[in-house]
């Protein structure tokens, strides 16, 4: 069976691409970044440079495929909205279309969690992509809603989707440098008491679910299923976890949240009206939310659909990282 793995340079591409080596597909991995897929193809992967925006590109590089992972997308706290859509939504809409033309049979599309955050957190949520009164304000967690109503306009039988929520593990570029942040000379700062619950994902166990979506029973699919732990943390026990991989010592250094909300969307404005900013913000309202309300995810569909259970404790995901 041929794979093809958009978003392959990424640090959820690189792992799958490790993954399905071993279980012994034929894989292809894709990406934009030339220097990462030179490196990626010294250690023996099969690489191709492609911009998922570009649907001449899209087809010539699934061509032959016949299981799509689309990892690929632009995903960040502060950016162009343009570029949150044009990769996002219009780069999906390509994956399908590209699909439709070649030997692709189905396509494991990977959202986020990002789609509830419109969403009331009063309870855990379940897989169904929520209704459109709820669609997300920022542009990352819109595009992703939008992208997954392209996959819900297509044939039910052409996709599975799989929704993860914090995914960390070795090599990690997302969430750990942004914990890494919060880390001072013996102390860690939560802004407010940090008692927010947060859903994670060990890295393996999303691969896991992934690896499980190629083989999937033709009654699973259509449908996006939510992906975690299980096992929700508060944002104080994260960083405390973290932290103590290097001392006991750490303590935590409790911020007011009235202040940082205000200097966050001071931070936001004025990075706005910068044209052409490369750099983002040191703390952006989006930011500030993921990690002050609590967003809590019911996993019961997947493990029922694929068979699927989280392997890996938060506790043994931890001690992978660096």
């Amino acid at each position: 069976m041929r794979v093809i793995v958009t978003g392959a340079t990424g640090s959820l591409g690189q792992a799958l691409l490790v993954r399905l080596r071993e279980e012994n597909y034929s894989v292809l991995g894709l990406g934009r970044s030339q220097r990462k897929i030179d490196h990626l193809t010294s250690q023996g992967f099969e690489m191709k440079q492609c911009d998922i925006t570009n649907l001449q590109q899209v087809n010539d590089c699934i061509s032959g495929g016949d299981i799509v992972i689309h990892c690929a997308a632009f995903a960040a706290p502060f950016g162009s909205k343009k570029k949150f859509f044009e990769t996002n939504v219009e780069g999906t809409k390509n994956i399908f279309t590209a699909a439709k033309n070649s030997s692709v049979s189905r396509i494991v599309a990977i959202s986020s969690a990002s789609v509830f955050d419109g969403s009331s957190h009063e309870r855990p949520h379940g897989d169904q992509t929520p209704n459109l009164q709820f669609r997300p304000r920022h542009p990352y967690g819109a595009s992703k809603f939008d992208a997954e109503m392209v996959c819900h306009s297509n044939e039910k039988d052409s996709w599975i989707g799989l929704r993860p929520r914090a995914v960390f593990g070795k090599g990690d570029q997302t969430l750990i440098p942004r914990l890494k942040k919060l880390i001072g000379k013996g102390h860690y700062k939560t802004i407010g008491a940090g008692e927010a619950f947060i859903d994670v994902t060990c890295l393996s166990n999303f691969i896991d679910a992934v690896c499980l979506s190629i083989t999937a029973p033709k009654e699973s699919l259509g449908q996006f299923y939510n992906i975690s732990n299980g096992d929700p943390r508060t944002f104080r026990t994260i960083m405390e976890t973290y932290t103590s991989k290097f001392s006991n010592n750490h303590k935590q250094r409790k911020i007011p949240y009235l202040p940082v909300f205000l200097i966050a969307h001071l931070f936001n404005i004025t990075a706005s009206l910068v044209p052409g900013k490369k750099w983002e913000p040191s703390v952006t309202p989006y930011g500030l939310r993921q990690v002050t309300r609590s967003l809590i995810l019911d996993t019961s569909g997947a493990q029922q659909a694929l068979n699927w259970s989280p392997k890996k404790t938060f506790e043994q995901g931890m001690e992978e990282l660096e």
